[in-house]
C-alpha cells in the first residue's frame, strides 16, 4: 500500500507551478529554521543543544564537546578544582 501512494505522489505534478515555488519555500523554511537557531544560541541551554544537535550531524566530536564545555562552567573548572584539592591534600599530609 506505501509504495503505490508514493510513486502516485511521485507522478503527481500540480498545475499551479509547484517546481517554480519549491525554491522559495526552501528559502522561507531555511530561514525559519535559522531564526530557531538564533533564538536557541541566545540561551546557554539552547547552544548546548546545538552543539549537541551538531555533533550528530557533523561528527565533529572534540570541537562539540569543548564547546559545551564552555557552556557549562562548573565542567570546566573541574580540572582546576582537582588539581587544589590534590594540592591542599599533599600538604595536609607532609606537615
Amino acid at each position: 500500500m506505501m509504495p503505490s501512494i508514493l510513486k502516485r505522489l511521485a507522478n503527481h505534478v500540480p498545475h499551479h507551478g509547484f517546481p517554480e515555488l519549491l525554491p522559495r519555500m526552501l528559502a522561507l523554511a531555511s530561514l525559519a529554521v535559522s531564526s530557531q537557531m538564533l533564538t536557541l544560541s541566545r540561551f546557554r541551554h539552547g547552544r548546548i543543544l546545538l552543539h549537541l544537535v551538531a555533533m550528530l550531524g557533523d561528527r565533529c566530536i572534540r570541537f562539540h564537546v569543548a564547546g559545551v564545555v564552555r557552556e557549562l562552567p562548573w565542567v570546566a573548572e573541574a580540572p582546576t578544582l582537582i588539581l587544589q584539592a590534590r594540592t591542599r591534600l599533599m600538604s595536609a599530609l607532609v606537615h
